[in-house]
């Protein structure tokens, strides 16, 4: 990481030599994602020839999109102006705001700006996508940073992840205050706080346009504080019969802290298993932010010898993902823990829409093993990241803007934010609910101006390919997962078209692939078909066109025949070789 003399101090007393004058340009604001969708966070900003971006955040794929890695969002508004960017601001570190940073760093170059924490995790997602020499520059809530004709200052929020902060940017056109994610916890230690008095001297000032997380727009009240959450945990670890185990986000450091007070209190010693957790916690004893010594934890085998009311283990795998620390104990594979009863598994996270099911999966399957199961269903064991209405009441009186937008949320809670506003007298014309690429102007004499869309988009990365929703490749996934496939393999005499072996069908992934009289059946109908074709064209070798033209004859009438004797439909492959060469057909891949 590196410094810069732009950074510390105050904001120069002259504005820079490129500065136009006032009222010839607005301040221009292009989300990219983030907005009607939980994650891939991402918005540029723009002014005169200069730009600046806003994260750059992931989403997880869905159950409809097999073999799909990471979702990352469209970045061609941002390529197109590659020249004129001045640098990337990270709010936070969670992945739905760092974690396309290096896809973004593969098509520009420019400094990545951001908190000590936030910039050791995002180093760690460049080093692992291979990206020589980032120019990483660390900023602390309170400094000020000129960035071409954008004066910065970041603003200390509170969130789920430590070391947050918001933005207020101010151009001559504009001062535009993007909150990032954020609560309002009052409980916080000193320094780790929402600046409530940053937000209410930016109001006093002027703010034209706020844009805040929406995430919890519709959940009404204030929400629990991680203090809360601490005595309950701390309950909860002197109560267990047997050992505890804890699942959360990894990034959750204010609860793995709380976690380590629990267990201290409580006598038990702390496990941490799960890569990322495992990771995360070295990372935060190694930068201050988790203070636990060698004696507060154990591994994996030293925990084995320890009496179950001695152990709390802290894990992943509070979404149900397959593969975590969480589901690997709850399906009796895990190496060193085994569940039995009298031990207690607390979900100390937030549901992921989505998730629902692969959670219920996991609760039953404790529930199964004699385990109690505990979350903020029944013990407050959770505090959201994100504030909830009033919080956001509050900063909205406090930034008291001209001009609002919610962000960060799906579209009801974009909405519900928007009501919020209007409940505090803001008039219903000046809240903007914007969605992805929609560009939104801030023009120096006040007005608020919607513009064209800008393309965006989500790409889908797949191994070292990125592709697009509507990408071929997945429908055939999702119909080979739905269906199965069927491989219908013809060897002829390359000069009179005659088989020279039985026609062949393989049935792979259909429930009755194991049948030998359905094989039997099936390869019947392709040597009908072969030998229908050939009485229709005569004798003497075949053109790439006439090949084609069996091929789809081979395909048409195999999957006729599953759907009338099976109702399956099957993809269908068929492959023709010509005394033992494949044949120059024009199209070999699989169709419905």
């Amino acid at each position: 990481m590196t410094s810069t003399p732009y950074l510390d101090g105050p904001a120069p007393a002259e504005p820079p030599a490129n500065f136009r004058p006032a009222g010839e340009l607005p301040l221009e604001v292009v989300p990219l994602g983030g907005l009607g969708e939980i994650g891939l966070n991402c918005m540029a900003l723009s002014y005169d020839q200069d730009v600046v971006v806003v994260d750059a955040g992931l989403m997880f794929p869905e159950a409809g999109q097999p073999g799909v890695e990471l979702i990352i969002p469209d970045f061609s508004y941002l390529i197109s102006r590659r020249d004129q960017i001045r640098g990337v601001v990270l709010t936070h570190g969670h992945e739905d705001h760092i974690g396309a940073l290096a896809y973004l760093l593969k098509e520009i170059d420019a400094p990545v700006f951001g908190t000590r924490l936030t910039l050791a995790l995002a180093k760690e997602r460049l080093d692992e996508c291979q990206i020589a020499d980032p120019r990483l520059v660390e900023i602390k809530a309170g400094q000020t940073l000129a960035l071409g004709q954008f004066q910065l200052e970041f603003i200390a929020v509170d969130h789920s992840i430590l070391d947050g902060v918001a933005l207020a940017a101010t151009t001559p056109a504009a001062t535009l205050v993007h909150t990032g994610d954020c609560k309002i916890d009052l409980g916080a230690p000193e320094g780790e706080r929402t600046d409530l008095f940053a937000f209410a001297r930016y109001g006093a000032a002027g703010v034209t346009c706020l844009m805040s997380d929406s995430t919890n727009a519709d959940v009404p009240g204030t929400g629990l504080t991680e203090a809360e959450v601490g005595l309950t945990l701390t309950d909860i670890f002197r109560e267990a019969e047997g050992r505890v185990v804890l699942a959360c986000f990894a990034s959750s450091l204010s609860r793995l802290r709380q976690a380590a007070r629990a267990a201290k209190a409580s006598g038990r010693k702390l496990l941490f298993d799960g890569r990322s957790m495992i990771g995360n916690v070295a990372l935060a004893r190694e930068l201050g932010y988790l203070e636990l010594s060698a004696d507060d934890m154990v591994d994996a085998q030293q925990a084995q010898a320890l009496d179950d009311r001695q152990v709390a283990a802290v894990v992943t795998g509070s979404q149900g993902e397959p593969l975590s620390a969480l589901a690997r104990m709850a399906n009796g594979e895990h190496k060193h823990i085994t569940v039995q009863p009298g031990d207690t598994i607390i979900f100390s996270a937030r549901v992921i829409p989505g998730n629902e099911r692969a959670i219920a999966n996991l609760v039953n399957l404790f529930h199964g093993l004699g385990a109690k199961v505990v979350d903020n269903r029944y013990r407050r064991v959770h505090a959201s990241g994100h504030g909830q209405a009033e919080e956001l009441k509050l900063l909205l009186s406090l930034a008291r803007p001209r001009w609002f937008a919610p962000i960060h949320g799906e579209p009801r809670q974009l909405a519900a934010h928007a009501e919020l506003a209007k409940s505090l007298g803001m008039a219903a014309d000046h809240v903007k609910i914007l969605t992805n690429g929609r560009r939104l102007s801030l023009w120096p004499d006040g007005r608020a101006e919607l513009g064209p869309l800008e393309r965006t988009g989500r790409l889908l990365v797949d191994g070292n390919r990125l592709g697009r929703y509507e990408d071929p490749v997945i429908r055939r996934r999702l119909r080979l997962a739905e269906s199965g496939l069927v491989y219908v393999v013809a060897v002829l005499d390359s000069e009179t078209l005659a088989p020279l072996a039985p026609l062949r069908v393989n049935i792979h992934g259909v429930l009755y692939e194991d049948e030998p009289d359905l094989t039997l059946e099936a390869a019947l109908t392709a040597s009908e078909t072969l030998e229908a074709w050939r009485r229709s064209r005569g004798p003497g070798p075949a053109s790439p066109a006439e090949l084609n033209e069996l091929n789809e004859a081979l395909r048409r009438e195999t999957r006729t025949f599953f759907r009338r004797s099976i109702n399956r439909r099957p993809l269908v492959w068929p492959e023709i070789v010509l005394a033992g060469q494949p044949a120059a057909t024009e199209d070999a891949e699989p169709k419905a």
